[in-house]
């Protein structure tokens, strides 16, 4: 895992002290995207405190105040909490988030921790749409990505960094398409049933003793394939083809059986994302065929990518390069 730096870290964090170790109760700053630090006082940070980041929600009780290096209370400083919070990196070492720690952060985007968090609270990102989540493995393969998924019912990218060494890591780039349920009415019976909607319950479910099982994982493709939008399947399989971790050779041909029959939907995800280093991988996977070329060119026009256009335009006359007219006199 990166090594923080002092400047990236949250400016003023409050927080009491524990047996167990440092709680942090409230943060105070300027920007949404937080970063805690993890040591206070030559204690390890172990936990988030119920409500900590909660929008609407006063620290409760005495905490103490630490503060990054010679930062000093601003006047520009609040609590950062709510709608405010964006994007948060946890503790390397912290292994309890409370009850609604992060209740109602509905612009909290973006989710980074490590392997030593097993268990939520109840809550804790109630009220949030988070996008992305970040785990690194340094002892093994149990994380809480199954709770934080229960929780969520929008759709979920998940980058997984497994330590193999020191400076050596494998990655896994997964999506969990959005999920929801509905209470529908058989009126002449007048019995009420649950509706699921979406592969996202299926893919929740790809857990066992809080590691993710791969193969399971890869076998429910065809449920997105049947219940998503091309665009996400394609999405899905792409990030599999990109970081093939644990990637069996017959799912593999799977997923890049679907690119290559849904590549001009893949395109479009790529180009909304802004992403070169997919259409890096598109080009030297040799996908690219020359209608979805055009497609992608005329896509980056129309949402002015410029640079996404200039590569695509290079890699068309690179591949298929206008035959010279002869004249015959």
């Amino acid at each position: 895992m990166k090594k923080k730096c002092e400047g990236q870290i949250c400016p003023e964090v409050h927080y009491r002290k524990t047996e167990k170790g440092i709680v942090i109760t409230g943060c105070y700053g300027t920007d949404g995207q937080i970063v805690l630090p993890d040591e206070i006082d030559g204690m390890a940070v172990k936990g988030i405190g119920d409500y900590a980041f909660a929008d609407n929600r006063e620290e409760e009780g005495k905490s103490l105040v630490w503060k990054a290096g010679d930062v000093f209370r601003d006047s520009t400083n609040v609590r950062i909490s709510g709608g405010m919070v964006t994007q948060i990196g946890l503790p390397a070492q912290v292994t309890e988030i409370g009850r609604y720690a992060f209740y109602r952060c509905k612009n909290l985007k973006k989710l980074a921790l490590t392997d030593s968090l097993l268990e939520i609270g109840g809550g804790a990102f109630a009220g949030c749409s988070l996008a992305e989540v970040e785990i690194h493995f340094l002892r093994g393969e149990q994380s809480c990505l199954k709770s934080v998924l229960d929780e969520m019912r929008f759709a979920i990218r998940a980058e997984l960094r497994y330590s193999l060494g020191e400076d050596v890591e494998e990655k896994a780039q997964l999506l969990f398409p959005e999920h929801y349920e509905e209470a529908v009415e058989n009126t002449p019976a007048r019995i009420l049933f649950t509706q699921h909607h979406g592969a996202g319950g299926y893919y929740r479910q790809c857990f066992y003793d809080r590691k993710l099982d791969y193969r399971k994982y890869d076998d429910l493709f065809p449920y997105a394939q049947a219940l998503e939008q091309p665009e996400t399947a394609a999405g899905l399989a792409l990030g599999r083809l990109r970081n093939p971790f644990r990637l069996t050779q017959g799912a593999r041909r799977e997923y890049e059986t679907y690119v290559r029959e849904h590549l001009c939907d893949v395109m479009e995800e790529l180009i909304m994302q802004a992403d070169l280093e997919g259409l890096g991988f598109l080009s030297a996977g040799g996908f690219f065929t020359e209608e979805a070329l055009d497609y992608g060119i005329a896509k980056a026009a129309q949402e002015k990518e410029t640079e996404i256009l200039s590569r695509l335009m290079d890699e068309k006359h690179r591949r298929y390069p206008k035959k010279k007219k002869n004249f015959c006199l």
